[in-house]
């Protein structure tokens, strides 16, 4: 006799099917008879967890960019050189793309399509620059003496986290590039950019 799954372990079964849909064949070719069906579950077992398919999307999203700013957040919690925990964040992102690539495509390569998608793309996304924004403000030392700088180091968030899902999708299409690559790329672009507006403690 089956053993029946207790509502959280249900709920993860479905994130992990969803996940592996919506990165094999994109958002609008994936139905929640799809996702039921590859979860093991009925379809309204799967609406008892998630009330539409973009709801589903949206919570399956929050929770890979969680996952992956949490590499960060720890990262930037070590005990090292700001520059050192800046290349190990780096070193994180392009961890996580390597280890979960259909969760990196699904939460990197944003959808396009209804309105409401994409408000709830851009939403998961703004969330994302939140936490990183406030990673770098944590650091006292970091353009002290600017008076704009919140937003500017906002504007920096942005730009490098951008960066980073522009090169996610071209490692994918550029497999043979060692990850030590980009992370060297990428580590040295961002403490060019940052080191001029840090102060030593």
């Amino acid at each position: 006799m089956p053993v029946r799954l207790k509502a959280p372990q249900r709920r993860a079964r479905i994130l992990e099917a969803a996940e592996q849909a919506f990165a094999a064949r994109g958002y609008h070719s994936t139905s929640m008879d799809d996702i039921a069906a590859a979860a093991g579950i009925s379809k309204p077992v799967l609406y008892d967890h998630f009330s539409s398919k973009l709801d589903l999307y949206t919570r399956l999203t929050e929770s890979i960019r969680d996952e992956l700013t949490a590499r960060g957040a720890a990262a930037m919690a070590a005990d090292a050189p700001l520059d050192q925990r800046i290349r190990t964040g780096v070193e994180a992102f392009f961890a996580f793309v390597e280890e979960r690539p259909s969760a990196a495509r699904v939460l990197l390569f944003t959808p396009v399509g209804e309105p409401e998608l994409v408000d709830a793309a851009r939403e998961v996304q703004a969330g994302a620059t939140a936490a990183l924004t406030a990673l770098l403000v944590a650091e006292r030392d970091l353009f002290a003496d600017a008076a704009d700088r919140d937003r500017r180091l906002e504007l920096i968030t942005e730009f490098m986290k951008q960066g980073l899902h522009g090169l996610a999708e071209w490692w994918s299409q550029h497999p043979g590039t060692p990850r030590e690559e980009l992370v060297e790329v990428v580590t040295g672009l961002l403490w060019h950019g940052l080191r001029g507006g840090y102060r030593s403690p």
